[in-house]
């Protein structure tokens, strides 16, 4: 009997494990570096990073446009950056609840430990923090900023280039 109870309880162990590594992947804190490394992990594709947050409609409404538009385009990337904190439960468990719903759980970060006004500066100087905020890059690593929802000809347009 005391077999299968260890058994179990390394069963146990090693699911709560895989669950809490798993929740650690679909989000990942976003500091003052990594910026850098989302960018260098992309190189040679074009992809969007949009950065969106909990209590933005219109960063909701440009994420189900992503999703849909992502669907019908193979050659979409799409990296998420939400401004709600990792350090909140809370908004960790809304944040993977609206990634899974629109498919766009992976590559996706949310603001780390650092002060939110260091992070936004990290992903642009010029960015005073207006949402929804996406960066197109292209294979070049050229990046255009947009400001606003994020519709269907807005994606043909900026992902074109």
């Amino acid at each position: 009997m005391p077999v299968s109870f260890r058994s179990f309880a390394i069963s146990a162990v090693l699911s709560l494990v895989t669950i809490t590594a798993s929740a650690a992947e679909t989000i990942q804190p976003f500091e003052a570096n990594t910026m850098k490394r989302i960018v260098d992990t992309q190189k040679g594709k074009p992809f969007v990073l949009v950065v969106w947050s909990l209590d933005c409609e219109y960063c909701q409404a440009s994420l189900k446009n992503l999703a849909e538009e992502k669907r019908k385009r193979k050659d979409l990337h799409v990296v998420t950056l939400s401004t709600d904190p990792l350090g909140d439960p809370q908004a960790v468990a809304l944040m993977k609840k609206k990634l899974e719903s629109t498919g766009m759980s992976s590559n996706a970060w949310a603001y780390g430990d650092a002060p939110p006004e260091q992070l936004r500066y990290a992903i642009d100087p010029k960015w005073h923090g207006e949402m929804p905020r996406s960066y197109w890059f292209n294979a070049r690593g050229e990046r255009v900023a947009y400001s606003g929802l994020i519709t269907a000809e807005i994606i043909a347009k900026l992902a074109a280039r």
